[in-house]
Parts: C-alpha cells; structure tokens; sequence
C-alpha cells in the first residue's frame, strides 16, 4: 500500500458529517461567485478549476486556492495563501477530499470547508 493509498484509507475511516448550520448554502455554484467575488473586490488572485470538468482536476483538489496580500483588515498578518473547500448545507467530503485534507495537514496546511459565505468571510 502506498502512502497516498493509506493516507484515503485513513480518510475514509475518519469521514464524518459535518453538523448543518444556519445560513449554509443550497447551491455550491451560488457560494464559488459569492467568493470569488469578494477576492475580485480585494484584488486576490483565485485559482478555481470548473466544477464541470471534474476530470481535469486533481483528485480531492480544493475548490479554491486564493492568493492574497497575507494582512487583515485590522493589518495583522496571516497565511498568504488559503485552501477553499465549498459544501453546500447536506455535503459531505469525499474519500479523495478527506485524504487530500489530511495529507495537507500533514505538511502542515489547512484546507477550510465553508458552507456560507460569512463563514468564508469569518476566515478573513
């Protein structure tokens, strides 16, 4: 077994649902324009593959990685890049999201799952 079959494995074990939450979104589409909006206003760049053209992603790929000046609106600084993965109010990972979230981590980076977009803006 290779480390990446592993590390799906491990995955899948550990795949558990996500609690609802007020606010969260019907349509997945409705919260990737809201977000990328908000980077287009703050002049972020968003790197997003098409959610129609699942093949030519990589498998358990994040829906955005959004490049950013790294400060807050109160000036303190933080990570310069995010990791985005958007569910709707029901969606669950993936075997091959929930492996790509724990590989992340382990080289110690966060892929953030936001269901709404003020929990997006929370993040900022």
């Amino acid at each position: 077994m290779t480390q990446a079959e592993f590390n799906a494995y491990q995955a899948r074990r550990n795949v558990k649902a996500l609690p609802q939450m007020e606010g969260a979104t019907e349509r997945e589409v409705d919260l990737h324009e809201q977000i990328f909006a908000e980077c287009r206003r703050r002049g972020w760049i968003a790197l997003h593959g098409a959610m129609s053209e699942r093949t030519h992603r990589t498998a358990g790929e994040p829906d955005f990685v959004i490049v950013h000046d790294g400060l807050r609106e109160d000036l303190t600084k933080w990570p310069d890049v995010l990791f985005i993965e958007c569910k709707t109010r029901t969606g669950k990972l993936s075997p091959a999201q929930a492996a790509m979230h724990a590989h992340a981590a382990k080289l110690g980076h966060q892929i953030h799952i936001v269901r709404s977009f003020e929990e997006f803006l929370k993040l900022l």
